[in-house]
C-alpha cells in the first residue's frame, strides 16, 4: 500500500511548477490504490454470493474474448452448482469454449461437463471432436479430463469411440491418466454391457501396473464390474425363482458365477496383498472386500477341525491367507475409520477365533475419535462383535458410558452395549450408572430406555432381580410421567419371569389400582391391568372393583388396554366362580391337592358377588364384540365361548372336550401357572434358551457387518452376500507369480520414462531420466579442427585431403606417446563406446537443450584451438604437408 503513496508524492513534487499536470498523476495514483485494495479484499467467497449470480451476465462473460472473464464466469457457475443450483441452461454457452487453449479454463469446463454431459447428450456430442483432440494434449490433467467428459456422454452410438479412448489412456505414460481410464470403465460398462470382456482384460492389465494409485482404481472398477454388477449368465435366467428370495440372492452373484471372475486374480493376489497397505482409503476398503470374497472362495475355514485320523493339514491356514491376515492387522492402525472397521470385519470373517482379540483397541480408538455423524454407524457395526466376544470389550465398559449431549440414537446403542457387557463382576457399577441416567428427566425418551435397561439387567443377572424390583417400585411415585409409566411396564416384565405365585409387592398392588386413574400411557395401563389379573388372589376384593371401573372407560381405551381388560374380566369371573364351588380353596402342600393357596375371600362372598360380576363381564364382552379392531372382536368372541362352556361344565350339564377345555383354561387363569408344551417345557423359557446361541451366530448374521444393509436392516440392489467357505485350501502354486510375468513387470518398472514441464515440482508424478548405452558403434577419428568441421558438415569430404592424410598416419602414431595435452591428443583419437542419454517422447524443450549443448561444444573447441604454443604437439614435417 505504501508504494503508490510514495510514487504519488514523488510525482506531485516533480509537478509543483505545472498545476495542470497534477490531475493525471492524481488519477493514476487513485487507480493504483483502488487496484491494491481490490486485490487485498477479493477472495473466493465472492463466487458463492447468490445475489450476484446472473445467467445473463455469465453468458455475456462466456462470450467475451478475454480469458480471465471466461474463467471468472466458470468459477461462478461451479460455485452455484456446489450449493445446489441447477446450471444446466448454461450448457451451450459453456461447451462452446472447450476449444480454448487456456489450461485453467479447460479444467473448469471439464468439471462442468462431467456434471451435466449425461443430461445434454446432443450438445455434448457436438464437442466430441474437441474431446478427442484434447486426448493427445501435453497436460496429463487435460487428457484425463477429456476422457472423463467423453465417458460421461452415455450414448450407445459413440461407445466405440469412448472404448478407443479408454484403451489409449490405459497405456498412457502418465499414471494419473491410467487411473482415470480405470475409473471411466464403470461408466462405459453402465452404457454397454457387451464390453465386459474387453473391460475386464484392461482392468487385469492395470491391476499389474507399477503405480499403486492405478492399481487402486483398477481394483475398485473390477469389484464394481465383476462382483457387484456382473453380466447375467445365460443359465441364470432359468434359476430366477431359486435365488430371488434370499438376501442378496441374485442368481448372477452366486458362488458359481463369482468364482470364474475371482479366479482371474490368482496371479495378482500377492501383489494386491502388498499394495493394499499403500492405497488410498477408498481403494483399501474395496480391496479388502475383494480379497475377503476371494479368500472365502479359495481357502478353507481356519476354525474347521480335522475330522478323520487327526489330519492337521485339513485345518491348517494357508500361507497366502496368513499374508493377507498380516496386512489386515497392519491396517487396524490406519488413520481412516472406514479402513479400520473394514479390516476388523475381515479379520472376524477370516481369522481364527484366537486371533480376533486384536480388533478391540483399534475400534475403540476409532469410536473415541469419530464425529457424531459417523459414531452411530460405527457403534452399530460393533454391536455384533461385542455380542460375539463380550470378554474382549468388558474391561472397556466405562468407554460406553453415556454423556448427556449425545444424540438419542447413540445413547440407545450404548445402553444396548452396556447390557451386553454386564455380568456378576460389574453389575453393581452398571446399576449405579443406570440409576444416574434415570434422573435425567429432561430426556423422557432416554429415561424410559434406561428403565428398560435396568429390567434387562435384572433378567440377565437373577441375583439382583429383587433389588431392581424394589427400585422400580420406588419409581412409581416419580413426578416424571415417562419414568413412572415405564416403571410399571418393567414391573410387569419382571413379574412375568418370576416362578412363584407371590408377587412380592405386598401393599403395592392397592397403590397400583389407585395409580391406574393417573396413568395415560396405554402400555402402562395395560401392564397394571395384567398385574392385577395375574395376582388377584392377593387382592380378591379389589379385583372386581377394577373390572367395574375399567368397564366404564372400556369404549375409550386403546386396543392393547381393551385386550387386557377382557382377559382380566374372565380371570376375575373364573376365580369367583371356582371359589363359589369350593374348588379354589386348595392349598399348596396342604391337605388339599392342586398346589393352590387358600383365597382371602369366602365362598359365600363369591356367591353373592358372582351375579353382578357376571353381568359386568357380559357387558364388556358385548361392547368388545362390535369394536373397530378385529383383534379385539376375535378375543371377545373366543373368551365369551370359553366362559359359556366353562359355566356349563361347572354346573354339571355336560362333559364334552370343549367344556373340559373351558374349565382347564379358567383354572389355569386362576392359578397363574404358565402353560407348558407337549414335552413339559415352559414356553416362556424358550426365548432365553435361544439367546445362548445368539452370541455364537452373531457374526454369521443376516447382513455383512459394517454394510449399508446392516444399518438400514434391508438390502439395496448392490448388496452382495459373502460366499461360503471352500471345502479345502486351493494350491499356493496358483498364486505364484510366473517368471515371465515378473520379468515383464521389472522391465516395465525399469524402462526409461518421459519428463516434461507438466510434472516438474509434482513429486507424486515425477519421472526419472535413465541413461542407457548408445547404439553408435563406429565413431570416426578426429585429429584436427578440420576433421571436426568435416564431421559436422553435410558436404562430402574432398579427395585430396583424404589422400594426403593417409601418408602421415605412422608418424602421428609415433608421437602419441606423451600425455594428452591438446585437442588432437584427447579421447577423440580412438574408437570408444560412448554413453548417451536415451529419452523416449522428448518434447520441444529437449530439442532446445540439445541446441544449447551444441553451442557449448563449439565454444569448447574454439578455446582448445587457441591454446598456448608451449602445449602444442610437435610440428609435422614439410614433406608430409
Amino acid at each position: 500500500v505504501g508504494l503508490p503513496h510514495i510514487e504519488f508524492n514523488h510525482q506531485v513534487w516533480r509537478s509543483e511548477k505545472n498545476p495542470m499536470a497534477q490531475a493525471p498523476m492524481m488519477e493514476k495514483a487513485s487507480a493504483g490504490m483502488r487496484d491494491i485494495f481490490s486485490a487485498l479484499s477479493s477472495s473466493e467467497a465472492r463466487y458463492f454470493d447468490e445475489e450476484r449470480f446472473s445467467e445473463s451476465e455469465i453468458r455475456k462473460a462466456l462470450s467475451d474474448s478475454l480469458i480471465d472473464r471466461k474463467i471468472d464466469a466458470m468459477k461462478r457457475i461451479l460455485a452455484a452448482v456446489s450449493v445446489g443450483r441447477d446450471a444446466s441452461p448454461l450448457f451451450p454457452d459453456v461447451v462452446k469454449n472447450v476449444s480454448f487453449q487456456s489450461l485453467e479454463l479447460k479444467k473448469l469446463i471439464y468439471i462442468y461437463l462431467v456434471q451435466y454431459a449425461e443430461n445434454n447428450r446432443e450438445l455434448a456430442l457436438l464437442s466430441i471432436n474437441s474431446f478427442q483432440k484434447d486426448l493427445s494434449d501435453r497436460s496429463q490433467q487435460v487428457r484425463a479430463s477429456a476422457l472423463r467428459a467423453m465417458a460421461s456422454i452415455k450414448v450407445l452410438e459413440v461407445i466405440q469411440l469412448v472404448m478407443v479412448a479408454v484403451k489409449t489412456a490405459a497405456g498412457d505414460m502418465s499414471p494419473y491418466v491410467r487411473k482415470t481410464a480405470a475409473q471411466c470403465m464403470t461408466k462405459v460398462y453402465a452404457v454397454d454391457v457387451d464390453q465386459f470382456l474387453e473391460l475386464r482384460k484392461l482392468l487385469l492389465k492395470l491391476m499389474n501396473d507399477v503405480e499403486v494409485q492405478v492399481v487402486s482404481s483398477a481394483v475398485m472398477a473390477f469389484r464394481h464390474i465383476c462382483v457387484i454388477n456382473p453380466p447375467p449368465a445365460p443359465e441364470a435366467c432359468l434359476n430366477d425363482e431359486q435365488g430371488a428370495d434370499a438376501p442378496g440372492g441374485n442368481p448372477t452373484t452366486s458362488d458359481e458365477v463369482l468364482r470364474p471372475q475371482l479366479e482371474l486374480l490368482h496371479q495378482s493376489y500377492k501383489r494386491l496383498v502388498q499394495d493394499v497397505l499403500l492405497m488410498d482409503s477408498w481403494g483399501q476398503q474395496c480391496c479388502i472386500d475383494l480379497l475377503l470374497r476371494y479368500s472365502r472362495l479359495f481357502f478353507a475355514s481356519p476354525d474347521r477341525k480335522a475330522e478323520n485320523d487327526g489330519d492337521e493339514t485339513a485345518s491348517s491356514v494357508s500361507e497366502d491367507l496368513q499374508a493377507f491376515l498380516k496386512s489386515l492387522k497392519l491396517l487396524l492402525s490406519s488413520s481412516s475409520k472406514g479402513v479400520t472397521l473394514a479390516a476388523a470385519v475381515a479379520l472376524c470373517y477370516l481369522a481364527p477365533s484366537e486371533e480376533i482379540s486384536g480388533i478391540a483397541m483399534p475400534l475403540m480408538r476409532c469410536l473415541r475419535q469419530a464425529p457424531p455423524e459417523s459414531a452411530n454407524s460405527l457403534l452399530l457395526a460393533m454391536i455384533p462383535l461385542v455380542e460375539a466376544r463380550p470378554e474382549l470389550w468388558r474391561p472397556m465398559i466405562r468407554e460406553f458410558f453415556i454423556q448427556s449431549f449425545e444424540p438419542l440414537a447413540m445413547k440407545e446403542l450404548k445402553l444396548k452395549v452396556i447390557v451386553l457387557l454386564v455380568d456378576e463382576t460389574n453389575v453393581q457399577l452398571v446399576l449405579r450408572e443406570l440409576q444416574a441416567y434415570v434422573s435425567w428427566h429432561s430426556h423422557p425418551e432416554f429415561v424410559a430406555a434406561a428403565v428398560q435397561s435396568i429390567t434387562k439387567v435384572a433378567l440377565k443377572i437373577p441375583s439382583v432381580a429383587d433389588s431392581c424390583l424394589r427400585g422400580l417400585v420406588k419409581m412409581l411415585d416419580s413426578k416424571c410421567e415417562a419414568l413412572s409409566c415405564e416403571a410399571v411396564v418393567s414391573l410387569r416384565a419382571l413379574l412375568q419371569r418370576r416362578r412363584t405365585d407371590d408377587s412380592g409387592l405386598g401393599s403395592v398392588l392397592p397403590h397400583l389400582v389407585n395409580y391406574l386413574e393417573d396413568l395415560s400411557a396405554p402400555t402402562a395401563r395395560a401392564s397394571v391391568v395384567w398385574i392385577i389379573g395375574h395376582y388377584q388372589q392377593e387382592v380378591p376384593r379389589l379385583a372386581p372393583d377394577v373390572v367395574r371401573r375399567m368397564a366404564k372407560s372400556f369404549a375409550s381405551e386403546r386396543q392393547e388396554v381393551k385386550q387386557q381388560v377382557l382377559v382380566l374380566a374372565l380371570k376375575v369371573w373364573a376365580f369367583h366362580m371356582l371359589n363359589a364351588k369350593g374348588e379354589a380353596a386348595q392349598k399348596e402342600g396342604g391337605s388339599q391337592e392342586g398346589g393352590q393357596k387358600a383365597p382371602r375371600i369366602t365362598s359365600e362372598e363369591s356367591t353373592q358377588l358372582l351375579p353382578r360380576l357376571e353381568a359386568i363381564v357380559d357387558h364388556v364382552i358385548s361392547i368388545a364384540a362390535f369394536d373397530v379392531a378385529w383383534d379385539v372382536r376375535d378375543t371377545a368372541r373366543a373368551l365369551k365361548r370359553m366362559k359359556e362352556v366353562a359355566k356349563e361344565a361347572l354346573s354339571g350339564n355336560g362333559d364334552s372336550s370343549l367344556q373340559q377345555l373351558g374349565v382347564w383354561y379358567c383354572r389355569t387363569c386362576v392359578s397363574g401357572t404358565p402353560p407348558v408344551d407337549a414335552d413339559g417345557v415352559d414356553a416362556s423359557t424358550i426365548e432365553s434358551k435361544d439367546l445362548d446361541n445368539q452370541a455364537r451366530l452373531s457374526l454369521e448374521s443376516t447382513w455383512i457387518l459394517g454394510s449399508l444393509a446392516q444399518a438400514l436392516d434391508f438390502p439395496l440392489e448392490t448388496y452382495r452376500a459373502l460366499p461360503a467357505w471352500a471345502e479345502e485350501n486351493s494350491s499356493d502354486e496358483l498364486r505364484k507369480v510366473k517368471v515371465e510375468v515378473a520379468a515383464a513387470a521389472a522391465a516395465v518398472r525399469d524402462a526409461p520414462k518421459s519428463i516434461s514441464s507438466a510434472n516438474v515440482g509434482n513429486i507424486t508424478h515425477m519421472e526419472q531420466r535413465v541413461q542407457l548405452p548408445s547404439n553408435i558403434s563406429n565413431v570416426p577419428v578426429a585429429t584436427s579442427l578440420e576433421d571436426l568441421d568435416l564431421f559436422y558438415s553435410e558436404a562430402p569430404a574432398p579427395a585430396p585431403a583424404v589422400a594426403s592424410s593417409a601418408r602421415p598416419s605412422a608418424p602421428r602414431q609415433a608421437v602419441s606417446a606423451p600425455a594428452p595435452t591438446s585437442l588432437e591428443e584427447m579421447r577423440l583419437t580412438g574408437p570408444v563406446t560412448p554413453v548417451g542419454t536415451a529419452v523416449c517422447g522428448e518434447d520441444d524443450e529437449s530439442e532446445e537443450d540439445e541446441a544449447e549443448e551444441d553451442d557449448d561444444d563449439w565454444k569448447y573447441c574454439q578455446q582448445a584451438a587457441s591454446a598456448p604454443a608451449s602445449t602444442a604437439p610437435p610440428a609435422v614435417p614439410a614433406e608430409t604437408a
